[in-house]
């Protein structure tokens, strides 16, 4: 959890900080909602069920007692008949008063209500008055499990309801017409089981169960669950529980009705497995819809994350850059939040520190240009100007023609050197320059130098910083020529060409051989006095960073070396012009 935090507040992107912040913030409400609508949906559901169950018992239970009321009235009105109780009373004395009494008012009565009444199947009358059979429905008890059944029954004065081999029975003790309230007949009727019990089965929900039993627990009709195990057990927990009510369990729902009307209880339960499979449904249904709201918020999470983020990957691309010394880049914006201040606060440090280095890039050109006038102004020009012409008449005067000469090649050496205290010259001036100085350096060498020059005609009236190649020429000679091998004869080639919009310049020497890397060491190294590493510095201080001018060193294909300098047509710089 501590690496997750840590990565979080220190090593994520601000892209994933927002969709993690986002996700969270959105996601979490939206579980919580998700489950909680699955919970009420859930409770809704078993409360319905719970309802339905409660509903359907009621009118089951409701059909079964009109039944029930049904036939107590029927067998209630058969019983009372009061002149069929007072022939029957005196059936031992007068048996044809009886006969017609039952053709005459109680056989087309019973024959009414058995065609009638759909539920009754039969009805007997049994008497110990009588000893044949008489009529259709009328005679005494004969078998012992008759004369049992009619010593039991006539000793109860409401209807009793019965089930015995899968046949249901509703019998009545039939009383005397006088008041001594003595039995003398049972009237049994024996209901059509399908018929009578049909609302059991009328009512189906959820693979319902239901079962109706007697008072001794025994079952008068059931239906039975799918799951026979669970089936088995919801009846042995109903014959161990009398109590009516609603009952509920991890298995199954259980309502059981109050008593009938003839003591039976009804029993109604259902699966909880049903009931899941419903639970199921709003369960997919719930996480789907959660699935497709977290979708789009994903979406519109990544979507507005990536417009967020993109203002500050973008200032962090441009940070990078500057940290690489591109300082040149624009970046600004009119936004006025927080982002758009600290935008516009970095462009202007950036501007600021530009502003800051061309200062300092000034300054340091300032600098050197000083240097450079300070070490010209090391030799005093009119003094020098001075000497040399009085040493060259002095040598005139005297017939010392070569020693005239040379004064006069030192005098034009320096005056093309000095410049006048400017720090632009001429191509042809340049030239002069080094013309003068090798001059000086062949009358030094007792003729042991040979100088060629191969000069373009084009461009000498071109501009050029004074005092460029003459370093190079003295590198020539002092750190080449004069490290000849023995017997030698030095030489130097100066070449200029003008190529396009540049002026190339090369001055070769025959001295020891010199590596391109070698080359590449010297105009890096800085050394002392006015050297070739100087050469590149005052290029690059005049013509700015174009990779194609400076001074560049190695073997030419003639086998001498040569360094190769190579200038812009056109300065970078505003310098005052030549004479």
């Amino acid at each position: 959890m501590k690496k997750l935090l840590r990565w979080y507040y220190g090593n994520a992107s601000i892209r994933n900080k927002l969709i993690l912040s986002y996700a969270l913030l959105v996601a979490i409400p939206l579980l919580v909602l998700g489950i909680y609508s699955y919970q009420i949906s859930r409770q809704n559901l078993l409360e319905q069920t719970e309802d339905t169950i409660k509903n359907n018992v009621s009118i089951i239970a409701s059909s079964l007692n009109n039944n029930i009321q049904r036939e107590n009235d029927n067998i209630k009105y058969l019983s009372y008949n009061t002149g069929f109780r007072e022939k029957l009373q005196g059936a031992d004395k007068d048996i044809n008063s009886l006969v017609k009494e039952l053709n005459d008012s109680v056989e087309p009565a019973f024959w009414y209500f058995k065609t009638s009444d759909e539920n009754l199947k039969d009805i007997k009358i049994y008497s110990d008055r009588i000893e044949n059979a008489v009529g259709s429905f009328l005679q005494p008890p004969i078998t012992e499990e008759e004369i049992r059944w009619y010593g039991d029954h006539r000793q109860s004065f409401r209807t009793r309801w019965e089930y015995q081999n899968k046949q249901i029975f509703a019998s009545r003790v039939i009383l005397d017409a006088n008041r001594s309230s003595e039995p003398i007949g049972v009237i049994n009727i024996e209901l059509a089981s399908d018929n009578f019990l049909a609302p059991l089965f009328q009512s189906r929900f959820l693979n319902n169960g239901v079962a109706l039993l007697d008072e001794k627990k025994n079952i008068i009709g059931k239906r039975s669950l799918e799951d026979a195990k669970l089936d088995e057990r919801v009846l042995r927990e109903i014959r161990e529980n009398k109590e009516s009510g609603f009952r509920e369990t991890s298995d199954y729902m259980l309502v059981a009705s109050d008593e009938l009307l003839n003591g039976w209880q009804l029993y109604y339960y259902v699966d909880k497995n049903e009931i899941s499979v419903q639970m199921y449904a709003i369960y997919i249904s719930t996480g789907l819809m959660v699935g497709i709201c977290l979708l789009v918020i994903f979406v519109l999470i990544g979507i507005i994350s990536r417009i967020l983020s993109s203002r500050i990957l973008q200032l962090k691309y441009y940070a990078e850059e500057v940290s690489k010394g591109n300082y040149g880049m624009r970046l600004t914006t009119e936004c006025t939040d927080e982002i758009g201040i600290v935008t516009n606060s970095f462009q202007e440090m950036c501007n600021r520190i530009n502003q800051m280095m061309e200062e300092m890039y000034q300054l340091g050109l300032k600098k050197r240009a000083e240097e450079l006038k300070a070490l010209q102004a090391k030799i005093n020009p009119h003094f020098l100007y001075n000497c040399l012409s009085s040493i060259k008449w002095k040598a005139i005067r005297s017939n010392q023609d070569e020693i005239a000469e040379v004064t006069s090649l030192l005098a034009k050496f320096y005056r093309t050197t000095l410049n006048s205290g400017r720090q632009i010259t001429t191509v042809e001036n340049e030239i002069n320059n080094i013309r003068a100085y090798l001059e000086l350096q062949k009358r030094t060498h007792d003729g042991n130098l040979d100088v060629e020059f191969f000069l373009s005609e084009e461009g000498l009236q071109l501009s050029m910083p004074n005092f460029l190649l003459q370093p190079i020429v003295e590198n020539a000679i002092c750190h080449g020529i004069d490290y000849r091998k023995e017997g030698t004869e030095g030489k130097i080639i100066i070449r200029y060409n003008l190529e396009g919009d540049y002026l190339i310049f090369e001055i070769m020497n025959n001295g020891p051989s010199l590596s391109n890397e070698e080359a590449e060491r010297l105009l890096n190294t800085p050394g002392k006095g006015y050297g070739l590493h100087n050469i590149r510095e005052r290029v690059k201080m005049y013509y700015g960073s174009d990779p194609n001018c400076g001074i560049f060193g190695g073997l030419a294909s003639n086998g001498m070396v040569c360094f190769t300098v190579k200038l812009k047509q056109e300065m970078d710089l505003e310098e005052e012009k030549p004479d």
